[in-house]
This record gives structure tokens, sequence and C-alpha cells, in this order.
């Protein structure tokens, strides 16, 4: 196993790593300065795959595509891809440092305030997340149309910056047209269990229109506090998620205008040809709406403050949210029982049990 970098180490000759702002179940991410001539410096985001995972091909494989993909997609609302380095055994994606909040961890902080977020704030953040996305549903190379499905669109994937903006991060689990290698055994899918669509529970391929329905479970949490798709386990929320059980968002936020509750249910209809033509048509129409409301501030300005509000109140410092609890690789088996490992278990990768496959 490769040896684990420490806080100092120089990798690729140029970036030195300070501290670990994040882990995940398959990476760390490091808070590092690129180190450029006659003093140059500038704060990067290094993103380290696990040295347990580096020996493991599949695993090296699906990084190297995560950066193969994010140094393609160009978009003010896609953290940008920079580098790729192979160092001592270790694999090391360089990124663009995004200070902010997690979107998990900024609607948490709302409603544990006692209240929940405005509605304009969570409307101008699917609108990012949508154009970020729709970067890569929209993506040509030089044979035609190829594009990409993110299939890991969940709060957690998705930052506030202090300034205001949206960003879209992690394609690690991303399926594009022009993939050398899809690793996913026949019954898997891939992505956090709570916001897959329809169609892949199903046993469907992920396509563009799967991304717009977990955009609108993102959205329909971040306005309510909850999970719309949360069952006991992994297989409740299956079910759950396979009959589409949609609970109405409007008698749970009264405030919020039925126009963009309408659209939020749209996004989340069981079948993709009921949801948007594009992600750009679904945040065309969000703007719509916004454009309605008549705000004494930008919205900008009024999501970075909620953003810097929400950092400084956690003392949360260099991290963008919670250390995930994610494993790698969760599979789930028609045997498997509640768990007091919660989340643990709600992992990136499913069994679909054969007997509950397609509905019949």
């Amino acid at each position: 196993m490769p040896e684990a970098p420490k806080p100092g180490d120089l990798i690729g000759g140029r970036y030195r790593l300070i501290e670990v702002a994040g882990r995940g179940g398959m990476a760390d991410v490091w808070r590092a300065e690129v180190e450029g001539d006659r003093g140059f410096r500038k704060v990067v985001a290094v993103k380290q795959m696990h040295p347990g995972l580096a020996e493991q091909p599949a695993y090296v494989a699906m990084f190297v595509e995560e950066a193969r993909l994010g140094a393609a997609l160009e978009s003010p609302n896609l953290a940008e891809v920079r580098d790729f380095i192979a160092d001592r055994g270790n694999y090391y994606m360089v990124l663009e440092w995004v200070e902010g909040v997690d979107l998990g961890t900024w609607t948490r902080w709302h409603f544990e305030r006692g209240e929940g977020p405005r509605w304009e704030l969570v409307a101008a953040i699917g609108v990012g997340v949508l154009r970020g996305l729709a970067a890569g549903h929209e993506r040509v190379d030089a044979n035609g149309p190829a594009p990409v499905v993110h299939r890991d669109v969940s709060p957690h994937n998705i930052l506030c910056t202090t300034r205001g903006m949206v960003k879209v991060i992690d394609y690690g689990l991303a399926l594009a047209a022009d993939r050398t290698v899809e690793a996913t055994e026949p019954g898997v899918v891939k992505g956090k269990m709570s916001y897959l669509a329809p169609e892949i529970v199903g046993g469907g391929r992920p396509i563009p229109p799967s991304d717009q329905f977990a955009v609108g479970s993102v959205m329909w949490e971040a306005l309510v506090g909850r999970k719309l798709f949360d069952g006991a386990n992994d297989y409740e929320t299956y079910v759950r998620l396979r009959e589409c059980q949609v609970q109405p968002l409007k008698p749970l936020r009264p405030d919020v205008p039925a126009e963009f509750a309408a659209l939020i249910t749209r996004a989340l209809s069981a079948k993709p040809d009921q949801r948007y033509p594009s992600a750009r048509e679904f945040a065309r129409q969000i703007g719509t709406v916004l454009k309605k409301v008549q705000l004494r501030k930008d919205l900008h300005s009024m999501l970075a403050k909620t953003v810097n509000d929400a950092r400084a109140s956690l003392g949360m410092g260099v991290r963008t949210g919670d250390l995930s609890a994610l494993t790698p690789i969760a599979e789930l088996r028609p045997e498997d029982q509640p768990t007091a490992f919660g989340d643990r278990l709600r992992g990136l990768r499913h069994k679909l049990p054969g007997l509950f496959g397609r509905k019949k």
C-alpha cells in the first residue's frame, strides 16, 4: 500500500499539502498551495485517493475518469479540474479551492435555528446546480453529442460559496457516452439511494432527466428540512423511490409560491418524459418565477451572507461540511435489516434485489 501523504509534502513538484479539509468514502480533500516561480502562491484543493484504493485498478480507473470528465466540462457552476498527478503510488486531482458550505450543512444550519431557508435562495441554488449539470448534459466532442450524467446529485455534492455562487462537485460516479470502461455490474446502481430516479432503481440506464429528478429531490429537501425519500434502510427507501411516493410540498411550506412548487413537482415526475426537455429549460423556468419577486437585495448577496453566517456559527474553518460517513461500496441485499449505522449503509453502490427489480 502506498504511504499516506502528510502535511508539508510536495506533490508533483509543485503542490504543497497544508491540511485535510474533508474526508469521503474514496478520497480526502486537502487544502494546498501551488508553488510557482519567484514566490508565487495560490490556494488549491487537492483530492487524494485513499492509499488502500490506489492499488485497485477499478477505483483508479474511476478516479482517472472523474478527472478526465471534470477537465472536459466548463461552467462557472462546476469546480474546475486543473491537474492530475500520480506520485509515489498515490493519485491526486487538483481543483479550484472553493470557500463555502455544502447544501446539506447549509440546510441543517437553517432548520437548527428554527426556520427554513427562504424559498428564493433555494430556487437560486437550483438554477446554479442545473446550469452546472447542463454543461455535462450538453457536452459535444469530436464525434458529436457526448452527454455526461452526474448521477450523484445530492446536498453534499453542491457547494454554496462565500461569494454567493453555486458549484456542483464530484463527477466520480458520472456516466459519459464516451467512457471507455463501465464498471457497473448488472443489477447494480450507483449514487446515493435517496436521490436516485425511479427509472434507475427500476433497472434503467441513467439519463440526463435522472439528474433533473435528483435536483427536484434536493430542492424539496432544502425547503422542508428532511429527505423526500428516506426509509428506515436502503430497501425501504428503494421501494419509496420505485413507487415515486412524492409528498406534496405546499402543505409543508405554505410560503412557497404554487408556481415554484409545481416546477419541483414536475421534476419529480415518475416518467422521464414528463420532466423538462433539458436541465437548462428547468433552470429557465425557475428564473422566470424569480423575476416576478420584488427583492430588496441581490440573491447572490443574500446567499453569500447566509453562507458566511453558517460558516461562522459552525466554526468550520477550512471545511465545507461534515466529514462524510459514506463507504465506497454498500451493497443492498434482500436480507438487509435496519442498522444502527444509518447513513453508513447509504453508500455509493447498491445491489438491487432481484425479487423487487422492475415493476411487473
